[in-house]
């Protein structure tokens, strides 16, 4: 009679009644899930990097323009004498700002602007207030006076030529006016972002995380 002996390894440890144990392709499977999952976290989390973050202005929210396109050689007049030309910017955030007299909610807007300009934004932020004022510079510079914009850079638009409403843009102007007031953001690059109508609050948490992706885009 021929004997056969069967050893069982010191190490092995046998399953408990009742335990199944995961087949070779289960486990296999079970890592690929996973990895893939981390994947997909992480393109996400990618993504999410590069938008820029939330920021709403009443019933309005910023809206970004694709494709991106550079701020225009154009130039502005400000409203105590002098130009700039707007291609010249380039190095630091952008807030263009387009208002005007008539306009109800630039009368809330503009004062905050100019408190945040001149405690916290000058020289870290470019900041320029263009007026859509069809009339004298007088009439602008009354309203400024009476709102007391000190600190805050005042430019001129009387005839059009930067920003307009007119959906025929008979003088190529390189800004739409889709709102007033409304401003556009501009990248440190120079590259024109996108732009929120209505009157923003500028000293909120969520304006000053929307300059900051400015300065690094």
């Amino acid at each position: 009679m021929n004997l056969v002996m069967t050893t069982t390894p010191t190490n092995f440890v046998a399953p408990k009644a009742g335990v199944s144990i995961p087949s070779r392709r289960r486990i296999v499977l079970t890592g690929l899930t996973g990895a893939l999952a981390s994947m997909a976290s992480y393109t996400v989390a990618s993504r999410s990097a590069a938008d820029p973050p939330t920021f709403r202005s009443g019933r309005y929210q910023f809206t970004t323009i694709r494709p991106q396109r550079e701020l225009p050689s154009i130039r502005l007049f400000r409203l105590e004498g002098g130009t700039v030309d707007l291609s010249s910017l380039r190095g630091k955030p952008v807030l263009l700002n387009f208002w005007a007299s008539w306009c109800a909610a630039c009368r809330t807007e503009l004062p905050i602007l100019n408190r945040q300009y001149e405690r916290a934004w000058r020289g870290s932020l470019h900041v320029l207030a263009v007026s859509e004022d069809r009339g004298s510079r007088s009439t602008v510079d009354q309203f400024v006076k009476v709102l007391q914009l000190r600190a805050l850079p005042i430019y001129l638009d009387p005839n059009g030529y930067v920003a307009t409403s007119d959906s025929e843009n008979r003088r190529n102007a390189p800004f739409a006016l889709y709102g007033m007031p409304i401003t556009y953001f501009i990248s440190s690059s120079g590259l024109i972002v996108g732009y929120l109508p209505g009157a923003a609050d500028w000293s909120s948490a969520e304006a000053n995380d929307f300059i900051e992706y400015l300065r690094n885009t």
